[in-house]
């Protein structure tokens, strides 16, 4: 007689989609979730033979992916869609982006990061990197843990030199924003420091990194002193690079050289970086990109919106044939629904450079998301040792049916094929497409509450 291996979870009769491109799909599969690792990923009739449990979730063929991960999410901005915010010039007739992103305090951070990773969940995330743009970091850390996702969080706005800002986007920096985010090399290095100390714990949910601002706001002295800490300390280094072809050039001006190659004069471009937008690239910086591998996150939406391309190229596809690691971003939702940057890739691509596969856009946001957030041992597949973050769609209509074997139907349309289950570190935080830990509509009328309150703040200081 077979003795069977006890597992906490064991999820049987999915279309498993597994983020391995070796590997990619599994009909009638089955996940077995032992404490907070995947421990045998295989075909439901094999693990039922091997593995026993008392939570045994019988999907009925809805679709079963790794949980995706937003690598570029400013998480107090993800809630400002439909405000009138002035972005990047000063306007007589709206508020300056800076000053309400300034105006945040514990309550309205918690709140709007709380009603963010509900968005985000419902959509098929289970983990998001914020920006570098959180004021109060412990409120973020408290928001997504009591929840129970997972997120990756640094200090805001390091920077030490905002000029230009100053001469190209006014409405992004005023007196109050620097009287909270200082200019000042060692204020940033210390923040820096502090959100480092949350990687202690091998398995918290929030972790630190390290996040410039970057598109030419951190001298050489910055930018060496935080890509040596994030050295030291085994964490991602990222900024903002490349966003439009006027801050290329405005750096260029000033510096000689483009970000890209001030990095990599400076040491900082390799591996153990991401770089943010790099919609506009030089050949020399291509060249620099693939020689030194550095990750990118492409945030296609900002791109189309702002009509990049038309003037550059579209470099993502063949950089990714060159085997540089591209994830995407959403940014803000301002302008670009959750979920959308996939379909955007693919539209971007085909008109500006060389079409993507269909599934790529699903893989940019599970494998390589989880390498260019410094996660690739851990996050991004389901396959074994890998962390039990996974997510089940629900299967409500049968144009959300799986057919094709590539992950191309998740791509493509998975903001719009509803969740049914999600799972992180092996804790099921979401069940019939509601969460476990927290009443979901309360979350969303205190955070309706809060953007009113943050908004009118805002309003009565400008």
């Amino acid at each position: 007689m077979v003795v069977k291996q006890q597992v906490d979870h064991l999820i049987v009769n999915g279309e498993i989609f597994t983020g391995d491109r070796m590997s990619p799909y599994l009909g009638n599969g089955a996940v077995a979730v032992n404490g907070n690792r995947i421990v045998a990923v295989g075909d439901t009739s094999s693990l039922l033979e091997r593995y026993a449990s008392e939570h045994v979730l019988d999907v009925a063929g809805a679709i079963v992916h790794p949980g995706m991960i937003d690598t570029h999410v400013h998480a107090t901005s993800i809630v400002l869609h439909g405000l009138p915010v002035a972005v990047d010039e000063v306007s007589a007739f709206k508020v300056s982006y800076a000053d309400v992103k300034v105006e945040t305090d514990d309550e309205s951070t918690d709140a709007l990061v709380a009603a963010a990773a509900v968005a985000l969940l419902r959509r098929g995330y289970t983990c998001f990197m914020e920006a570098g743009t959180v004021f109060e970091t412990d409120a973020f850390a408290n928001a997504l843990e009591r929840i129970g996702m997972r997120g990756m969080v640094s200090a805001p706005f390091g920077w030490d030199d905002v000029g230009i800002f100053e001469s190209l986007a006014p409405a992004t920096i005023t007196a109050r924003l620097m009287e909270r985010a200082p200019a000042d090399r060692a204020t940033v290095i210390r923040r820096l420091e502090r959100e480092l100390t949350r990687n202690v714990d091998k398995d918290a949910l929030v972790t630190g990194y390290v996040c410039l601002y970057g598109e030419c706001s951190a001298t050489d002295e910055l930018t060496r002193d935080a890509s040596e800490l994030a050295k030291q300390a085994g964490v991602l280094f990222n900024q903002h690079q490349g966003f439009l072809r006027k801050w290329q050039e405005f750096e260029t001006k000033k510096y000689g050289l483009s970000g890209v190659q001030r990095l990599h004069r400076l040491g900082a471009l390799h591996e153990g970086t991401t770089l943010s937008h790099m919609n506009v690239m030089s050949d020399l910086d291509a060249e620099l990109v693939v020689e030194n591998r550095p990750g990118i996150t492409w945030c296609p939406n900002n791109a189309l919106h702002r009509a990049v391309h038309p003037t550059d190229l579209c470099r993502m596809p063949s950089l990714m044939e060159d085997g540089v690691c591209v994830s995407l971003g959403v940014d803000t939702t301002m302008y670009h629904p959750l979920g959308s940057a996939g379909m955007v890739s693919l539209l971007l691509s085909a008109e500006y450079g060389k079409r993507l596969d269909d599934a790529e856009p699903f893989y940019m946001q599970t494998v390589n998301a989880a390498q260019n957030i410094g996660y690739g041992d851990e996050l991004g597949m389901l396959s074994v040792g890998k962390r039990a973050d996974i997510v089940v769609r629900a299967v409500e209509d049968i144009t959300h049916t799986a057919l094709e074997q590539t992950g191309g139907l998740l791509a493509l349309s998975s903001s719009q094929i509803p969740v049914d289950l999600v799972m992180i570190d092996g804790q099921i935080i979401m069940k019939g497409g509601r969460l476990t830990r927290v009443d979901q509509t309360e979350v969303l009328h205190h955070a309706l509450a809060q953007r009113r309150r943050l908004l009118a703040r805002a309003a009565g200081n400008a």
